[in-house]
């Protein structure tokens, strides 16, 4: 059993019409949830986060990198410690809630890398998902059911290509 110090989410909204929102995005894991909030306009259209909880490696700098909102309420060494036994039991997801004049979500990617100092696990939405809208008139709660354990750079240059594709399309 090993001590889980950080995470990383990255969590990509779609560019469809509609898709940027206001709501708020919680990340459960390991029995717990993070709230995925920063200073700046997380989940508008076409946006690319990646959420830094707890302490990541220093190897470990992506490119969207982003500090979360209160980063001692959302440290997963501090109230309910994870730890790699924590991570099988209990799912792995987000939950959006809705608010404001745009209530509804479309989810392009998203990931959760798990570190206790180097790289434990990864958690991503299904190959062939493709673009979720969450709400409350279709569902709030979206399950990262693939379960990687090795080479998590590769997690995030998935993300990263989606992105980039978005971009690239406009949409």
């Amino acid at each position: 059993m090993a001590a889980i110090t950080g995470i990383l989410c990255q969590v990509i909204t779609s560019d469809l019409d509609g898709a940027g929102t206001d709501g708020r995005v919680y990340l459960g894991v390991g029995g717990r949830e993070f709230r995925l909030d920063s200073e700046k306009d997380d989940y508008e259209r076409g946006s690319w986060r990646e959420y830094a909880l707890g302490e990541l490696p220093p190897t470990t700098t992506p490119p969207q990198l982003i500090d979360v909102v209160d980063p001692t309420f959302n440290d997963p060494r501090i109230g309910m410690p994870l730890d790699t036994n924590s991570l099988t039991k209990s799912p792995v997801y987000l939950r959006f809630e809705p608010s404001g004049d745009s209530p509804d979500w479309n989810l392009a990617f998203a990931a959760a890398l798990l570190y206790d100092g180097g790289f434990v696990a990864a958690f991503t939405v299904p190959v062939a998902f493709d673009n979720l809208w969450l709400g409350d008139r279709m569902g709030k709660i979206v399950y990262l059911t693939e379960h990687i354990r090795r080479d998590g750079g590769k997690v995030l240059e998935r993300g990263q290509v989606i992105a980039e594709r978005m971009t690239a399309t406009g949409g």
